[in-house]
């Protein structure tokens, strides 16, 4: 324990790029009303710019379709490769706000929230066609002497870095308290309408803080690219610990929020050490300290959760539409059908992608009840399943089947009904932050440990059997099998049947007025705690479900595909697809990389063109389209059916008063032999004598 203030110092570099982030975080959240998921993803492009021009002299544009790498000549110096970099970044960052942000400043927090998980993506995936999935290395920016403290050696340019950031908060400090700029967004921010009375231009101030921000992050993950190098992936976990200095800051204290991420850089240093001399139990190697920043967070919302910022916002505003219609038949049928064909079909490619397009449909269904009915925004759907994935492989030597799937999927439901208390008390993005945290513990902690995971970090199950009869993936020569087809598309409708059930029942008609207005719904009787914690426990019991299909499907496995980066992607599948909806979780699943539409449609595609088609997808529709692909159809419905009802009413006004009144009176002896109650104001607004 001696040996931990020297790890703690030797933490402070990474605290350093914590806090650059969280700044950027909160600049961004009080300059625009967005928490931005991408500050990662944005902070990674100048830097990525910056080391290739430093390697190469290449100047990497990060768009396609057009030429996107010019040859300068001979490497760049420091400052010019900066520069550029920095213009880069900036141009990038305003394209952002300009297009997508702006156009979503009143738009549902769910919906801001998606948008920047869909640039993050989008992002990514420009930078890997762009530079490669590489990791850049450039020489030493900050002073890199070697001293030595506690007969260690300590590299100094993680105190240099720490230096930089805290002369960077300061100045930031002084922005925004003494300038007019700082006090413009202040008042923004805080009376938006009261702003534009007194001449102000909110959307203006809100670029020029998304400028900053995009600035302030960029410069910090230059000099942080020295370090240890930078990929299209290296800052996007940043973004965990970022927020949870951000959330410790109540989104609003810039010197609170550059402490936070400081102690939490330090205290990973710390549990990396502990790790490494093996002074904690064996299950915890995999990586115990992805659990600092999501005690932090968690720590944030418990101790200043009622007094963030934007809570009452998250209860004011508008939530993405749904629409319960009534289940038909004739559609159930048909889709049912057409799933059995392509299950039963003769090419293996497509077969086997039918599966993966119905476990991701499964997954989906699990977020719809969530984000959809209840408006929790999960990003740790994915990592449930996995869970229940790796329970099932722990319990199938000793239960078999058909016990060992049903006590994985209760143990899933109770860790899934617990790890949702935190919604107890937040909602929305607050939560969204808590479930990626989560999801990156799963990730790092449980996923990597080879006591959870089993021996060689490779997890195992047989194939499900009843009896002699034996209905696992494999069947002789032939994969996938039909029949392990025909039960995961039983199993998928199975789901299917259970949401549609929640969602016409009392139950749904509860989450849904819960997620409209929370005290309102109080008001009415409605037990809010109850009722969140109902909608986690049916969640869980979906992606347990969801995990036991990717199981069966895979027989032996490991944390691949099951990373907080493919939550980010499931995610972005149900939004695109339709969150608030069964045929929107169909959707997704048919999108999801390997299914149906990849395979059948694209012929596989990179994973690059992959994230890059989704997160564009991911933008369009939360832009255009937030009901999703799925609940367009409804929305084309209903423009036309009030374009149908404006067109009677303009004939009404043409018709002679007497007609009118003759009609209006015909209308109210109608509805009272009916049994409904005569509508004054429905007959005056329908055809107004």
């Amino acid at each position: 324990m001696t040996e931990w203030p020297f790890y703690a110092l030797l933490g402070v570099g990474t605290g350093a790029l914590y806090a650059a982030f969280a700044m950027s975080v909160i600049i961004t959240y009080r300059g625009s009303g967005v928490v931005n998921f991408a500050v990662g993803a944005m902070a990674m492009i100048p830097a990525m710019v910056f080391a290739e021009l430093r390697q190469s002299g290449d100047l990497v544009i990060p768009v396609v379709g057009v030429p996107n790498r010019f040859d300068l000549g001979d490497p760049l110096s420091f400052v010019p490769a900066a520069v550029l970099g920095l213009v880069v970044g900036l141009i990038v960052a305003a394209v952002i706000y300009v297009v997508v942000v702006r156009s979503l400043r009143s738009a549902p927090p769910v919906t801001m929230l998606v948008a920047t998980v869909g640039l993050a993506l989008v992002l990514q995936a420009l930078a890997t066609r762009g530079f490669g999935n590489v990791t850049l290395r450039v020489s030493p920016i900050l002073p890199d002497d070697v001293v030595t403290i506690g007969g260690r050696p300590f590299p100094v340019d993680r105190l240099w870095l720490l230096i930089a950031v805290v002369v960077l908060a300061l100045g930031v400090g002084v922005v925004y308290r003494v300038t007019y700029f700082g006090l413009a967004t202040r008042a923004a921010f805080l009376n938006e309408k009261g702003a534009i009375l007194l001449g102000l231009n909110p959307a203006r101030t809100g670029l020029y803080n998304w400028l900053f921000a995009a600035g302030l992050a960029g410069s910090v993950g230059i000099i942080g690219s020295s370090l240890g190098g930078v990929s299209p992936f290296t800052f996007s976990l940043f973004v965990v610990p970022a927020l949870g200095a951000a959330l410790a800051a109540r989104l609003k204290s810039i010197s609170v929020a550059v402490a936070a991420a400081v102690a939490i850089g330090s205290f990973e240093a710390i549990a990396v050490h502990i790790v490494a001399q093996q002074q904690v139990p064996r299950f915890f190697l995999g990586g115990i300290s992805a659990l600092v920043p999501f005690v932090a967070i968690v720590g944030a919302l418990i101790i200043v959760g009622k007094r963030l910022p934007n809570r009452a916002a998250i209860l004011e505003r508008a939530q993405v539409p749904v629409v319960l219609g009534r289940a038909n038949p004739g559609v159930w049928a048909a889709t049912l059908g057409l799933a059995l064909l392509v299950v039963v079909s003769g090419d293996p490619t497509v077969r086997f992608a039918a599966l993966q397009t119905m476990f991701i449909a499964t997954l989906l269904m699990s977020i719809g009840v969530l984000t959809g009915m209840i408006g929790q925004v999960s990003l740790a759907q994915l990592a449930l399943a996995g869970f229940s994935a790796f329970m099932l492989s722990r319990f199938d030597g000793a239960l078999g089947f058909p016990l060992a799937p049903i006590a994985a999927v209760a143990v899933t439901v109770a860790v899934g009904t617990v790890v949702s208390v935190p919604a107890l008390r937040v909602r929305g993005v607050q939560f969204a932050i808590v479930t990626f945290s989560l999801a990156v513990v799963f990730d790092e902690l449980l996923f990597r440990s080879p006591t959870f995971v089993g021996r060689g970090g490779i997890a195992e199950v047989d194939a499900p059997r009843i009896g002699a009869f034996e209905f696992g993936i494999f069947d002789g020569d032939q994969f996938p099998s039909r029949v392990f087809g025909v039960v995961m598309l039983a199993v998928t409708a199975l789901c299917a049947t259970v949401v549609q059930g929640v969602r016409r029942g009392p139950l749904g008609r509860r989450f849904l007025a819960v997620r409209s207005n929370e005290r309102a719904a109080a008001a009415a009787g409605i037990s809010v705690a109850q009722t969140k914690i109902i909608a986690a426990a049916i969640a869980s019991l979906l992606a347990g479900v969801a995990g036991l299909m990717f199981a069966y499907k895979a027989m032996t496995f490991n944390g691949g595909g099951l990373s907080a980066q493919d939550g980010l992607l499931v995610l972005a599948l149900g939004y695109v697809g339709g969150v608030g909806s069964i045929s929107g979780a169909v959707v997704g699943g048919i999108l999801a990389p390997s299914g149906l539409f990849i395979v059948v449609i694209l012929g596989g595609g990179s994973s690059p063109d992959q994230f890059l088609i989704t997160g564009v997808a991911l933008v369009l529709v939360a832009m255009k389209f937030p009901q999703g692909i799925a609940g367009s159809w409804q929305m084309l419905r209903s423009r036309v059916e009030r374009q149908r009802d404006r067109s009677v009413m303009d004939r009404n006004d043409e018709a002679p008063a007497e007609e009118s009144v003759v009609m209006v009176e015909t209308s109210r002896t109608v509805g009272a032999d009916s049994g409904a109650a005569p509508s004054e104001s429905s007959g005056d607004v329908r055809w107004r004598p």
